[in-house]
């Protein structure tokens, strides 16, 4: 009696186990963790009592007067589900920012059924525990707030954003099934000691020379993304700027300058993260901005599309009849009809775009299109508009 009592509870206890064992996995199934940023890069400086750069502490470094704090670069990507089963989708990434600027956390944020990708900067006060950032969608909409949004708890497994949209408040988390991010980046950093040219009226006391790039690398969560992860690999395509990235280092150093040039200001800047994800489509943005003196810098965006299943890059070929005069016609008399009759005769398509379930948005450089105030115009066509310039079994099948 007792041998069959202790034999049926060793196969209680051993059932129990099982389940017990299946309910932890079940539950780490569930919860993605959190990619750790890459820690800060080693700073690299000559030691030198008169020195125009020195460290006040290990991740802290003053530049001619000016302090920069360095931090560690991340790419994170959040879903979720709003009102009436809308889905919203937000990208944020931790990079320098161009004219010698510090570390700047911004997003790209996109809702279905919109026609645009809306961006935004993250703040965080002194004595909160939280970044604040407030989205508005573009010029032609007065400026009108679409959310805003709250982002608690970073770097750790608990991290979400608060958005309110609508009134209503809900928990955004990191997303499960998208690619994770493991970021490097890169400074280089020189500063000209041209103090015996300021003393001769002929300059500044120093001049600065800074490099910056950032690169993601692709790593997958989701078997339907492991042709990004396999084919894409890295959301930079410039192989040879990001050559040796697991060995980079910031790298800071004055000189004493010995030609004119030195005197001149000079700086390139390079970043790349993700903007849209779905099961079809994946979409980069790259910015690029460089300063050679004068009244200010060149600047460029551009985009990469790219066919999720494959990992293949989509060109507007791919899409669209564009040699047909008819959607010549079209597209010119759509870009004169937003941007005046100002403009030349002849107008180039422009030669990036990004692709959403709702249209394609094609975007100009400053000094393509309008002069530089204008910025980089971007023109959004819906597929309705686009319909009999469609070619046919393509990607864009999914969303027409």
């Amino acid at each position: 009696m007792i041998s069959n009592l202790i034999s049926f509870m060793k196969k209680y206890l051993f059932v129990l186990l099982i389940l017990l064992f299946i309910s932890c996995q079940s539950k780490n199934e569930e919860k993605k963790s959190v990619v750790l940023p890459k820690p800060v890069s080693e700073i690299k400086i000559e030691k030198d009592n008169d020195s125009l750069i020195y460290k006040i502490d290990e991740n802290t470094v003053v530049i001619g007067g000016d302090t920069l704090k360095i931090e560690a670069p991340f790419i994170y990507s959040f879903d979720g589900t709003l009102d009436d089963n809308k889905k919203i989708q937000i990208h944020i990434s931790n990079a320098l920012t161009e004219e010698y600027g510090g570390y700047w956390k911004s997003g790209r944020l996109y809702i279905d059924g919109e026609d645009q990708i809306f961006g935004f900067g993250l703040v965080k006060k002194e004595k909160e525990n939280f970044y604040t950032g407030e989205v508005s969608s573009d010029e032609n909409d007065n400026g009108k707030t679409t959310c805003k949004l709250k982002l608690y708890n970073l770097f750790t497994d608990e991290m979400f954003i608060e958005c309110i949209y609508n009134k209503k408040a809900y928990k955004i988390y990191p997303s499960k099934k998208f690619p994770s991010y493991k970021c490097f980046d890169k400074i280089d950093y020189t500063l000209f000691d041209t103090r015996e040219a300021y003393k001769k009226g002929q300059g500044r006391d120093y001049t600065p020379s800074r490099d910056y790039t950032l690169l993601g690398e692709i790593l997958s969560n989701d078997k339907n993304f492991e042709a990004l992860s396999s084919n894409v690999k890295y959301l930079s395509s410039d192989s040879l700027s990001i050559k040796n990235h697991d060995k980079w280092k910031h790298n800071f150093d004055s000189k004493n300058a010995v030609k004119d040039e030195d005197n001149y200001a000079s700086e390139s800047l390079f970043v790349s993260w993700p903007i849209f994800i779905d099961s079809n489509i994946y979409v980069v943005y790259h910015y690029w901005y460089n300063y050679m003196g004068g009244a200010h810098g060149l600047y460029r965006t551009s985009y990469d599309n790219y066919e999720v299943s494959t990992g293949r890059k989509i060109e507007i070929e791919h899409l669209l009849n564009t040699k047909n005069q008819n959607f010549i016609d079209f597209y010119e008399n759509r870009i004169k009809s937003e941007y005046g009759d100002g403009l030349s005769d002849k107008i180039e398509m422009a030669n990036t775009f990004y692709i959403l379930p709702t249209g394609i948005t094609f975007s100009y450089a400053p000094y393509e299109l309008v002069g530089f105030a204008g910025g980089e115009p971007e023109i959004f066509f819906s597929y309705e508009e686009l319909k009999p310039y469609i070619l046919k079994n393509t990607i864009l099948d999914n969303y027409n």
